[in-house]
């Protein structure tokens, strides 16, 4: 997904399937200072089932739209990082 469509997903939009977390929960968690993909996972949980949220690397079948990995992109595109 690129950085445009990054800004436009809402909140509540769902990244992690297995532990039901979203995309306000990972932006939260990368304002309040989590700045690498081990931070996030470790904060959110995000990442810890099935992996596939992780990265276009961990999701050989393309099936999550957007990975842990493009977020952290956007928000230091964005300066949250």
């Amino acid at each position: 997904m690129n950085l445009e469509d990054i800004a436009k997903l809402p909140p509540d939009y769902t990244v992690c399937e297995c532990y039901d977390v979203s995309f306000g929960d990972i932006m939260e968690a990368i304002e309040n200072g989590c700045d690498n993909l081990e931070e996030l996972i470790h904060e959110t949980s995000a990442g810890y089932g099935c992996e596939r949220c992780r990265s276009k690397i961990d999701d050989e079948e393309q099936e999550r739209e957007v990975h842990l990995e493009e977020i952290l992109e956007y928000a230091k595109s964005i300066a949250l990082v």
